[in-house]
């Protein structure tokens, strides 16, 4: 199966071309966070280094946040044009599962930690590689949230973070010792592409005309559309 996964939620995105377990090719945003313009040079990069055709593509695959809103909305709007043109399927992967995927956790209980800024971070809660539940909290939150799943008995829980995600990384490293975490590359178009792959063997891929989304917290222009 030839699967085009991107990733345009941050500016360490970018876009894969994959065969099986096999790279084709991958082309990386390198910081450019444009994906109007740069998502559709990637493609074309790959598609034509390949000697393929876009119609070629069998699984188109996304990031589905969270993340950059103005991303997410470009990278979902042109996996469904793709799609829904070649009639193709589509599967959505959000960046917490691609992350879990890169990581491959030992723990029962894995969650991935990524910057929101304004000293916040999105958090995904998996149990057995199952997302439960997408969180955007504090640090003093966080913290109480680990004494909370220590209270009660929970599994060992592993952090997953970024390797370029500076506060994520920070964070992780003024945790207790004893609590496990992994970095994974914050390049994550083969993990997604690795998620939509399984959905796809597993017969869980999704109607191209409702993509999933991970938003988690509303953008700045629709909290502060009454300033």
């Amino acid at each position: 199966m030839l699967i085009l996964a991107f990733d345009t939620t941050s500016p360490s995105g970018g876009a894969g071309l994959y065969r099986g377990a096999e790279t084709v090719g991958e082309a990386r945003a390198g910081g450019k966070t444009n994906y109007s313009i740069a998502l559709f040079e990637q493609v074309e990069r790959l598609i034509a280094d390949a000697g393929l055709r876009l119609a070629d593509v069998e699984l188109f695959a996304a990031a589905s946040g969270p993340g950059s809103f103005t991303g997410i909305r470009v990278g979902l709007s042109a996996a469904q044009a793709w799609a829904k043109a070649f009639g193709r399927p589509l599967q959505t992967v959000s960046v917490f599962e691609a992350m879990v995927e890169a990581a491959q956790p030992t723990e029962s209980l894995a969650v991935p930690l990524l910057d929101a800024r304004r000293g916040e971070f999105y958090l995904g809660v998996f149990r057995q590689r199952q997302q439960r539940e997408g969180l955007v909290l504090g640090t003093s939150q966080i913290m109480a949230l680990l004494k909370e799943w220590a209270r009660s008995g929970e599994p060992e829980v592993e952090l997953i973070v970024r390797d370029q995600d500076q506060p994520a990384l920070e964070f992780a490293r003024q945790l207790p010792g004893r609590l496990k975490w992994t970095t994974v590359p914050a390049f994550l178009p083969g993990a997604i592409a690795r998620a939509a792959r399984r959905a796809a063997c597993e017969g869980r891929l999704q109607p191209s005309e409702e993509p999933d989304t991970w938003y988690i917290r509303r953008s700045d222009a629709e909290l502060h559309w009454q300033d």
